[in-house]
C-alpha cells in the first residue's frame, strides 16, 4: 500500500511534464506560422458560430425546461420496457437516448448529468447514457452534410439514418456481450418513476406518465422565470465550452497535417480529431469510389472526434465514466457505421434517380459559407424540424416499449 503512495506522484509529474511538453511545442509550431494557424481559427470560429451554436443553444435550452417540468420522467415511463429490454437501462434513460438523437452531443450528457445530479439516475447509469446518447447533431448531417458538402439532401438522410442505427446496434452489442460493471452506488428510490411503479401499477401507462411528470416539476420547483435564465446561462456555458474545443483542435489539426503527420491525408487526422473539420476534409478529398467516401463519412461521424468525446466526459466527471469504454462504444459505432453504409449504398443508389458523384473535387467555397448562413436566417424551421425529430422518435420508441412489454407479459 505505500508502494502505490509513492508510485502516484512520480506517475503524475510525468504526465505533468508531457501534457506541458505539448503544449509548449503546439505554441513554437502556431509562433513559427501564424498565420496557418489564423486562417483555422478563424474557419472554425465561423463553423462554430454559424453551425454548432445556432442548432444546439434553443434545444439546449429547451432540454433543461422540459427536464425540469418533468418531461423526461414522463417519457421515461413510457419508454421503460425499450429501455429495460434491450439496453438494461432506467426508463428514464429514454429521454435521455431521444435528446441526444435529436440535438446531438454534447446534449445528451449534459440531460444525463442534469438527472443525475437531480438524483433521478445512479452515477453508473447516467455514465452509460452518455455513451449511449452520443449522436452528431442532426441538422449538420442532413443541412451542413448533406445539402451543403455533398449536393445530395437524400444522401444526408441514409447517412443519418445509418448513423442512428449504428449507434442504437453498438449499444445493444455491448450490452449482450460486455460484463456489466458492478455499482456501488445506492439504489435511486426517491425518483418520480418508482413511486408510480410501486404505488400506481393499475392506472394506464398514460396517467402514470403525467403522474410521474407533475411529481418531478414539484420537486424541481423553481419559477419558470428562474429555470429560463438558468437553461439559458448553462446552454450558453456549453456551447462557449464546445466552441473552445472546435477552435482548439481545429489549430492542432492544422498543426498536426503541416509538420509531423503531414505524410498522412488531412481527413484521417481531422477524422480523429474533430468531426466537423472531418466532413469538410472527407468531403472535398477525392477518393477512388463513392461507397468508400461515404463509409469514411459516415465512420467519422459516428467516431466523432477527440474534441466531440472530451465535451461529453467533461459533463460526466461526477458518474466516474472512463473514457476507456467511452471509446470502446465510439470504435464499435464507427465500425459498424462503415460496414452498413458499403452494404445499403448500392441498393439505396439503384433506386434514386440518375447516379450522380456524392463528393466534391475542391474546397468548399463561397456555396458553402451561404449555406452555413442560411442556419440563422432559416433558424425557426431548423427548430421545428428538431422538435418534428423529437416527437416522431418518442412515438416510434413507445410502440416498441409497448410492443416489447406485451411479449414480457
Amino acid at each position: 500500500m505505500n508502494h502505490d503512495k509513492a508510485i502516484k506522484p512520480s506517475s503524475g509529474i510525468w504526465s505533468t511534464l508531457l501534457v506541458g511538453a505539448f503544449a509548449f511545442l503546439l505554441v513554437l509550431a502556431v509562433v513559427s506560422a501564424p498565420e496557418p494557424a489564423f486562417k483555422a481559427t478563424l474557419e472554425a470560429l465561423k463553423l462554430w458560430w454559424n453551425i454548432v451554436f445556432p442548432a444546439l443553444l434553443p434545444f439546449l435550452v429547451l432540454v433543461e425546461i422540459l427536464i425540469a417540468y418533468g418531461w423526461a420522467h414522463g417519457v421515461g415511463v413510457l419508454l421503460d420496457p425499450l429501455m429495460k429490454k434491450i439496453f438494461k437501462l432506467p426508463g428514464t434513460g429514454g429521454w435521455v437516448l431521444i435528446t441526444g438523437m435529436t440535438a446531438g452531443f454534447p446534449a445528451g450528457a449534459q440531460a444525463a448529468s442534469g438527472m443525475y445530479k437531480q438524483g433521478e439516475l445512479q452515477a453508473m447509469d447516467a455514465g452509460r447514457l452518455a455513451a449511449l446518447s452520443h449522436f452528431c447533431n442532426p441538422m449538420t448531417i442532413l443541412v451542413v452534410i448533406g445539402t451543403g458538402l455533398l449536393h445530395q439532401p437524400q444522401i444526408g438522410y441514409l447517412l443519418l439514418i445509418v448513423h442512428w442505427g449504428s449507434g442504437l446496434l453498438a449499444a445493444w452489442f455491448i450490452r449482450l456481450f460486455g460484463k456489466p460493471a458492478p455499482s456501488t452506488d445506492k439504489q435511486v428510490s426517491t425518483t418520480a418513476y418508482n413511486k408510480v411503479r410501486s404505488k400506481q401499477a393499475q392506472r394506464s401507462i398514460l396517467m402514470r406518465a403525467a403522474t410521474a411528470a407533475r411529481d418531478a416539476h414539484r420537486r424541481d420547483g423553481r419559477s419558470f422565470g428562474k429555470l429560463l435564465g438558468e437553461s439559458v446561462t448553462r446552454s450558453v456555458q456549453t456551447l462557449m465550452m464546445t466552441g473552445g474545443y472546435i477552435l482548439f483542435f481545429a489549430i492542432l489539426t492544422r498543426v498536426l497535417t503541416s509538420y509531423p503527420l503531414s505524410q498522412f491525408p488531412p481527413y484521417l487526422v481531422s477524422g480523429i480529431l474533430e468531426i466537423h473539420l472531418a466532413a469538410q476534409s472527407i468531403s472535398s478529398s477525392a477518393f477512388s469510389s463513392v461507397t468508400l467516401q461515404l463509409a469514411v463519412l459516415s465512420a467519422a461521424l459516428a467516431w466523432s472526434g477527440v474534441s466531440a468525446q472530451l465535451q461529453s466526459l467533461s459533463m460526466m466527471r461526477e458518474t466516474g465514466l472512463s473514457w476507456h469504454f467511452f471509446m470502446i462504444k465510439r470504435a464499435l459505432h464507427s465500425f459498424f457505421a462503415f460496414v452498413i453504409t458499403i452494404l445499403l449504398w448500392k441498393p439505396v443508389s439503384a433506386l434514386s434517380e440518375g447516379h450522380v458523384p456524392a463528393f466534391r473535387t475542391e474546397p468548399l467555397t463561397h456555396g458553402g459559407a451561404d449555406t452555413t448562413y442560411s442556419f440563422w436566417s432559416g433558424l425557426p424551421s431548423i427548430i421545428q424540424f428538431q422538435a418534428l425529430i423529437c416527437l416522431l422518435l418518442i412515438a416510434a420508441f413507445w410502440v416498441c416499449s409497448r410492443f416489447i412489454g406485451r411479449h414480457d407479459h
